[in-house]
Parts: C-alpha cells; structure tokens; sequence
C-alpha cells in the first residue's frame, strides 16, 4: 500500500509516523509540494496524508481510498469538491486527552489567577487584600470542587474533560447537536446547542470544546455573553472563530472577576511575520482577566498524539479494518 505525503512534515514526525506503520506500507514523498508535483505521483497512492485536496489530484488519485487529515480540524476542507469523489476522508482525534489536559490547566489557572500573580509578584506586588477591595484582580481564587460546568461540545476533548474533572463532584451540563448522548455519564445533563442560551447561566466553569462548522462559527455571541455568570470561568480550546471575539473583549472588559483562558484565535504568525498579537482588532494582552495561550493545547513534549489516529487508521486500511474517525461530508465534521 501507498501513501503520498500531500504536506511537507518535520523529520521527527516522519520519523514517528514509520517507526508506527506496518512495514509494508510505503511513504510516497513529493520532490516538492506542488500542485503539479502531486498529482503527478497521485495515481500511485492508495491514501493521502495531508489536508491538501484539489480536483485535479482526486481526478488523478484513481486508486484512492482515503484521505486522512492528521489533525482533527477539517473546517478549511473543500467539501463540494469532495461530494463529487466517492472517497472516505477521516480526520484525527488522538491528541484529545493532551488537549484536554490543558484545558484543565488553563482553568485551574484562571480559577486561582496563577499567571497574573506570578507577573505582578515580579514586580514586588504581593496583591494583598485591600479593604476598600480596589485590587486590579482579585487576591481570592475559585474553588473548584462542586462546580457547575457546561462543556459546548461532548465529543473527545469534552469527553476527556468531563472524566478528568469527576474527581472533584462537579455536575455537568454538555451541549450537543441532537440534546442526546449514546451512553450515560453520572451527574451529567444533556442539552441540544439550541437550548445554549437558556442553560448556561448558572454554569461555574464553561468550556468550549466543539467543531467549527457553518453552524457554530460566531455560536458565542453577545447574546451568549449577556447570558452567562459574572464570576464564570471561559476556556476556548477549541477554534477562535466559534467565539465572536468583540463580543468576548468587552465582557472581560467590563466584568473583572469574569476570567478567560484562551488557546485558539483570531490571528495567527506567518514566515513573514512571527510574532504577532493574536487579535487585529482587540488588545486582549492588556486585560489581566485572561490567561493567553498560543495554540499550545496539542505540543507534547516527546511525543506526538496528534499523528497517532493518523497511523491507526492507515494501518487499518491496509490490513482491510473499519475505519475511525470518518467524516461526515453532509454535516462537515
């Protein structure tokens, strides 16, 4: 079996991803990553690896069967195209529990103000209490056992939060497409996205956790905001683009003991610009109830999790297995 690389990939990642593949599957790698270089060596490849799909590599790719995204967005996927070519596309789910876990982390940071207090303790701030409580920040964190959370999202990196914070007696309350779960989970209550709004104020903790599609792009709006807790606490580890992210700005703005903690953005570096603040519009780095994080929820130290759905799933094709993770291309996702 073939499998053309259609994305250049860093060497320990090849590395990573042979050393996990059956032996007799080969990587097809392009002299480049051109249109035209691809699809020259297209018709050969059982699978693509990679998110870089154009009609005129499909029209070649005569063999094909699969298409694997080794990450789990597929929000930028040409998916009228793909209706035209009977191939099955599957994306990657493999990294949730580390995503997951800095979700966890970026929560626990908001909850006790760690990074805030490290910054102003550099500066020989202790933030202690004051009386007429004129603190910039508020020297009391949150506590997080019994907490209420609302996990928008219960696929695997909701799924993954939820068991991660059963320890300390929260309740949930998960929103979903349908307002269904195929199984039971304890002191869990499930509502449909429609009924977001309605359900969310009472919720200690909120996380976001769901697919970009047409239909949560700009999901959390002001309405949202105007609907949730003062003192919540937000974590988007998810896509920048669910959030409205004037509408997120002015209600940290405005509430001060409402805290965020933020993976995904607005704005992203380029070769030609690497650094770069992750908003053209707002300048969330000057507000101290936010903890910034710059898309870091999937970067593991000695490891790479994101890639290991990605080689379950070739190592299935070829040994004729059902596939994981396989995209619907009517709901996009």
């Amino acid at each position: 079996m073939k499998v053309l690389l259609t994305k250049p990939f860093f060497q320990q990642d090849l590395n990573y991803i042979q050393e996990r593949l059956n032996e007799e599957i080969e990587l097809i790698t392009p002299k480049d990553y051109s249109e035209d270089s691809l699809a020259e060596l297209a018709g050969n490849a059982d699978a693509f690896l990679g998110g870089t799909i154009t009609e005129k590599l499909l029209q070649n790719a005569t063999k094909l069967q699969l298409i694997q995204i080794p990450w789990t967005g597929v929000d930028k996927l040409n998916y009228e195209l793909l209706k035209k070519f009977e191939v099955k596309v599957a994306n990657s789910h493999s990294n949730s529990g580390v995503v997951a876990e800095h979700a966890i982390s970026l929560m626990f940071d908001a909850a006790k103000r760690i990074a805030y207090h490290d910054r102003t303790f550099r500066t020989g701030n202790w933030n202690r209490p004051k009386e007429d409580k004129s603190n910039q920040v508020s020297p009391f964190s949150v506590k997080i056992k019994n907490s209420k959370v609302a996990i928008i999202g219960f696929g695997a990196i909701g799924k993954d939060i939820y068991h991660y914070l059963k320890g300390f007696d929260c309740s949930f309350k998960v929103f979903n497409r349908t307002g269904n779960l195929s199984q039971n989970f304890e002191n869990v209550t499930c509502f449909p996205i429609s009924e977001l709004n309605n359900q969310i104020n009472d919720a200690d903790i909120i996380f976001v956790s769901v697919a970009l599609t047409e239909q949560t792009k700009g999901l959390l709006n002001n309405e949202f905001f105007n609907s949730v807790g003062k003192k919540a606490i937000f974590i988007n580890v998810s896509r920048g683009e669910i959030v409205k992210e004037e509408a997120l700005y002015n209600f940290l703005k405005e509430n001060k003991t409402f805290f965020a903690g933020i993976d995904t953005w607005y704005k992203y570096p380029t070769k030609d610009n690497p650094n770069v603040f992750p908003s053209n519009n707002f300048n969330f780095h000057n507000l101290d109830n936010i903890v910034m994080s710059p898309h870091r929820a999937g970067m593991v130290q000695d490891c790479l999790p994101h890639l290991d759905d990605a080689v379950e799933n070739l190592n299935r094709l070829f040994l004729g297995k059902d596939l994981i993770n396989v995209i619907s291309i009517e709901n996009k996702y």
